[in-house]
């Protein structure tokens, strides 16, 4: 289990952590954490697989985001399989990029790695990077610095393709003048607002009416079909809290697994290391014959060394146990190395290394006392596991061998059967938010059979298996029932029909006057020449009017341009567009330089658009987005 790392892992560090670990429970369930099954595929990307369970992971992650956008709230249009569909085109997207950086030769200098490194505050102490901290903070997760260097290098070397692909969509200069001037032009408008409901007339709709669009529009008051559903529930933290351990147990199971809980063999370790380039062989020699005449090797290391975290201190990396380098080259070095012995040169895949062991703290057993909460964790993990295993066995094979019941596969497991509340095709709660419980009970095997379904796999890790309980057929809404919504309907809808045809006659007569300011007839009911900016926001402008005023052509030179806008509620204005005045040259440096910045990412984004439409019509790709199922 993952939990006492995601408890002691916070803030910044905590999501590093978190992306670099798979967590199986969290994307398939414990059914295929321990069925054993393999990757399966989602897609091919020039011969490179992107398996479900990434794509699994990055859907969560969108619909956390789409959770925080919606105030915790995803919209239904945001369906689980366009979610999925979604995440599988971001991560193709994705590989395709990281194959082009490959092609292109973009890698991240180690001194960029550790530049980054050396600025993330949570390294730091006072403002400056620690080594101290940043050792400790990646021994404490078990994470070497290898591994974490690598994975920054990979951030950085997307960072750099998708930078110059974007830099790429360049512009001229002029034409940062050209859209402020459009961005910040202003528009001289007079309007008049007849509004639906001053033309609402309770007596417009008659029996017959209403009758007539009841008829012509049965699908409008068609209740929708629901089910409730009996379901059982796997899940694993509920089956780790069930877990019962005793004293002895606790005992049998530290003494049979002693070893896990010693304190490793720990070597304080010096180093010194070259970027593997062609003099470098010479230059290392050249060191470790210095030091073997008697030359100081911590004085050398902050010298010569060009590991940039550890030359600082002398070329001290710390204290390291076994597995914490990524560098199996280094590891066996390392810890053959007797204590205070100097190495000869070693050459590995991060240049060439002299290795100095200045200190070995030789592994020791920790007394039960000290160590008794990760040995009943350990032991908890793995009773939960076994029960986890037997229970899922009894789940998925009972509910096949008896289709008809989750009665026996519930006795066997001990697992309650529940209830949901009704739900529909499109819309549930509890477990019925999920897409793909809502399809499987409306699929033909469990709705028209009436047989289980198959295991389902939810984002809260639990397995589900269901059945339906009760069924209401959709079914037409008697005329009595809904003739009061048919009639309010009606009459809005003859209210803004009213509302059009007025401002449609001004607009007209408007139109045939020799001047349209003199046609006017109701001064009062006009606003006049009021000069709107594209986010004008105040109380006294109409909901929906800036937006289309700005989508007319501008004004001839005889008079305004006249138009009809239908609102919302149902309401008409006659506009008359008299004016447009470009904004003119944006003197405001800051101002001017927030147009250039949203030109660039225009640009930007296009192109990063065509580049990828460009490497996806290149490439073989293969999808199977039934595998998502």
């Amino acid at each position: 289990m993952l939990q006492a790392i995601r408890d002691r892992a916070t803030g910044w560090l905590a999501y590093v952590i978190i992306g670099l670990i798979a967590v199986p429970f969290a994307l398939w369930g414990v059914g295929e954490y321990f069925g054993g099954a393999g990757d399966i595929v989602a897609a091919e990307v020039n011969g490179v697989d992107i398996d479900t369970r990434s794509v699994h992971q990055e859907a969560r992650a969108q619909r956390d985001e789409l959770r925080r956008m919606f105030g915790g709230e995803i919209p239904d249009e945001f369906d689980d399989e366009g979610i999925r569909l979604q995440a599988l085109e971001s991560l193709i997207r994705e590989t395709l990029l990281r194959q082009a950086a490959d092609d292109l030769g973009f890698t991240a200098a180690s001194e960029s790695v550790r530049r980054e490194i050396r600025a993330m505050p949570v390294f730091q102490e006072g403002g400056q990077f620690s080594p101290e901290r940043y050792s400790q903070l990646l021994s404490a997760q078990r994470i070497s610095p290898a591994d974490f260097e690598d994975d920054i290098g990979r951030s950085l070397v997307m960072s750099q393709i998708q930078t110059g692909i974007r830099e790429s969509g360049r512009f001229d200069e002029g034409l940062v003048d050209e859209y402020a001037a459009l961005r910040n032009q202003v528009r001289t408008v007079s309007w008049r607002v007849f509004a639906a409901e001053d033309f609402d007339r309770p007596g417009v709709v008659d029996e017959d009416a209403v009758e007539a669009y009841y008829e012509a529009n049965p699908e409008e008051f068609t209740t929708e079909e629901r089910l409730r559903v009996e379901y059982l529930q796997l899940d694993p933290a509920s089956l780790e809290e069930a877990v019962e351990l005793s004293e002895e147990d606790i005992e049998e199971h530290y003494r049979a697994n002693r070893s896990r809980y010693e304190e490793p063999e720990l070597r304080d370790v010096r180093v010194i290391r070259l970027a593997d380039e062609d003099d470098a062989e010479a230059r290392i020699g050249e060191l470790r014959q210095r030091i073997e005449d008697g030359e100081d090797f911590a004085e050398l290391a902050e010298e010569y060394s060009e590991d940039s975290l550890s030359a600082p201190r002398g070329g001290r990396m710390g204290e390291l146990a076994r597995g914490d380098l990524g560098s199996s080259t280094l590891e066996t070095v390392i810890f053959s190395l007797p204590e205070g012995m100097v190495s000869q040169p070693v050459r590995t895949d991060q240049g060439w290394y002299i290795i100095q062991v200045t200190a070995v703290e030789d592994a020791r057993a920790q007394p039960l006392e000290q160590v008794r909460d990760d040995v009943e964790s350990d032991l908890r993990d793995r009773r939960a596991e076994q029960m986890q295993i037997d229970a899922l066995d009894d789940l998925m094979s009972l509910t096949v061998e008896f289709p008809e019941s989750l009665e026996p596969a519930a006795e066997a497991t001990g697992l309650e059967i529940r209830t949901t509340d009704w739900f529909t095709r499109d819309s549930g709660s509890g477990i019925a938010d999920s897409r793909s419980v809502r399809d499987a009970a409306f699929g033909e095997r469990v709705r028209e059979r009436g047989e289980n379904s198959d295991a389902l796999d939810l984002d809260d890790g639990s397995t589900i298996v269901l059945r339906v309980a009760e069924r209401e057929e959709s079914e037409l809404r008697p005329l009595a029932e809904v003739e009061d919504e048919i009639r309010s309907r009606l009459q809005a809808e003859a209210a803004a029909d009213a509302a059009r045809e007025a401002g449609e006659a001004l607009l007209e007569d408007l139109r045939e006057a020799d001047d349209w300011a003199a046609a006017i007839e109701d001064e009062g009911s006009w606003t006049r020449s009021r000069e709107l900016r594209r986010d004008t926001r105040d109380g006294d402008v109409p909901d929906g009017l800036v937006a289309p005023v700005f989508r007319l052509a501008a004004p001839e030179e005889d008079g305004p341009r006249l138009a009809g806008l239908t609102l919302s509620g149902g309401d008409f204005a006659v506009v008359a567009l008299e004016a447009v005045q470009a904004g003119g040259v944006q003197e405001d440096p800051a101002l001017r330089q927030q147009a250039r910045d949203q030109l660039r990412n225009a640009y930007g984004g296009a192109e990063m658009r065509a580049y990828l439409a460009w490497l996806e019509a290149e490439a073989d790709i293969q999808r199977y987005p039934e595998n998502l199922e």
